[in-house]
């Protein structure tokens, strides 16, 4: 097997990503399984494979992944060989993913690449930074550069996943806003080739879109937290979150993610509350938190989690921040967001109260009439019966058809009864001014509530409302598979050598 003729073997982030993969999954600890790997590598791309039995275990991953970095075909023969070793894992999956990711520096002729860079030359906007760190989403800490040809030249060496557009033309996209007239086109115009060639005009699309949507309200920031199950074991969930320290930046860097058990979840988001105050000591900027959750835990109390649990006097999310839920599957499903988009836009014209559907009991029986009725443009918000069971089920579900239709605001209450859930809705349109910023509203209410109950409105059913609120212009980049974290509390048994 001989070595790349005139183009260059992947960058250092992809070895790094597939040498992490095999680290978590337990390769570095267990050298039978290296020694096989290497075994059916030597054969595959006949290549010696030497390595020093003075190396670490995770030196001799870095070595053997960058021997094959150099070979043609070497990386889609490590994929090969670790779903031979292990079918079906998620490693397998994840390293699949990586070798099939895109190289811009394999589709963009290099003469076209010079040119753009020496129009980028001394180009140093001040969203040159902001737009690295978009681009480069999963790179921690996002790399610095000097202007944007160094920028231009740096991400080329990055990778997407599978039908997300590669960072260096999400660059070229972001930095375009800041460039003259006729830059601007030029960079938008070598854009539009690119996603010919890589067929992502839907990404492209999607992504101009967002670009030209209303930004976030200037003042507010928000935390949001990410709650994804893990594939293959129950009760376990990856945790990540996004700390908006820029209302104008969206979406901003990601934090570290690690793997936790349910019962562990509320722990580790009072750390990342406690973090972020931390971040923003010297702002005075309001701040949301925002759960994006999996349907099996969207009925979670997560507005009443404790924060300063460490001051022995904790407190309630509500008491702080207004807080909500927002749907992972929704926002994991391109083929929903069309009509989400579109919903969201006419609930910001006009979120009033005559545009609330009240689901009832006859919307259960027959799913799809649900469906029927929600595809009406009137409805923008739902309120539902009850809490939506943990999977849909055929005829017994309102959730599902909400989300497929686009509704952007969905509420509903873990035990009272829905004629009551009304009347509080109607309450919070009328004595609050409207149901606009129904999740201030809500806080607000709450405190109303702590502070002088028997005037309180509700019945105290607003301390349990749960409001699901989705803004579609602030989505996150969570990528296909999820991502690699460490389990808190001890090594993940899949970390460890079978």
């Amino acid at each position: 097997m001989v070595a790349r003729q005139g183009q260059p073997g992947p960058g250092i982030a992809v070895r790094r990503a597939v040498v992490d993969v095999l680290v978590v999954a337990g390769f570095a600890d267990d050298k039978s399984i290296r020694t096989l790997m290497v075994g059916e590598l030597r054969e595959a791309l006949d290549h010696p494979f030497t390595f020093s039995d003075q190396l670490t275990g995770r030196d001799q991953l870095i070595e053997i992944v960058s021997a094959c970095c150099r070979l043609r075909e070497g990386l889609n023969v490590l994929a090969g060989v670790i779903e031979f070793l292990r079918p079906g894992s998620k490693e397998c999956a994840e390293v699949r993913a990586l070798v099939s990711s895109v190289r811009m520096h394999d589709v963009v002729p290099e003469a076209e690449q010079e040119k753009l860079r020496e129009r980028l030359a001394g180009f140093a906007p001040p969203g040159l930074a902001k737009a690295v760190r978009r681009a480069a989403r999963y790179v921690s800490p996002p790399p610095r550069y000097e202007d944007a040809s160094a920028a231009f030249s740096g991400l080329a060496d990055l990778n997407a996943g599978p039908g997300e557009l590669p960072p260096l033309l999400m660059f070229v996209e972001l930095i375009a806003a800041e460039c003259d007239p006729a830059l601007a086109a030029e960079l938008r115009a070598w854009s539009d080739g690119q996603v010919r060639r890589l067929r992502l005009r839907d990404a492209l699309d999607q992504l101009r879109a967002e670009l030209a949507a209303p930004r976030p309200a200037a003042g507010r920031l928000h935390l949001v937290v990410v709650v994804r199950p893990d594939p293959l074991e129950d009760d376990l969930y990856e945790l990540s979150s996004w700390r908006q320290d820029d209302p104008a930046d969206w979406p901003p860097a990601r934090g570290e993610t690690v793997l936790v058990r349910e019962s562990q979840l509320e722990r580790h988001v009072d750390v990342l509350v406690g973090e972020a105050e931390e971040a923003w000591s010297e702002v005075a900027a309001d701040v949301v938190v925002e759960f994006v959750l999996p349907r099996e835990l969207l009925n979670l109390p997560v507005h009443a989690w404790a924060t300063e649990r460490a001051s022995g006097a904790p407190k309630p999310l509500y008491l702080s921040y207004p807080t909500v839920v927002r749907s992972l599957e929704r926002m994991s499903s391109p083929r929903w967001h069309r009509v989400w988009r579109q919903r969201w836009e006419s609930w910001t014209r006009d979120p009033s109260f005559e545009r609330v559907y009240f689901c009832g009991t006859g919307d259960s029986p027959d799913r799809l009439r649900l469906e029927a009725v929600l595809s009406n443009r009137q409805w923008a918000m739902t309120v539902l019966t009850e809490s939506p069971p943990v999977r849909a089920a055929s005829g017994d579900d309102e959730l599902l058809p909400a989300l497929r239709a686009g509704v952007p605001v969905i509420v509903w209450h873990p035990s009272a009864p829905s004629e009551v859930v009304r009347e509080v809705v109607a309450w919070l349109a009328e004595s609050r001014g409207g149901l606009g910023d129904l999740p201030a509203v809500a806080r607000e209410s709450r405190l109303d509530a702590l502070r002088n109950p028997p005037s309180s409105g509700d019945g105290g059913v607003l301390t349990d409302l749960v409001v699901l609120w989705d803004d579609p212009n602030r989505l996150l980049p969570l990528g296909e598979t999820g991502i690699i974290g460490h389990l808190e509390g001890g090594a993940d048994s899949r970390d460890r050598a079978s």
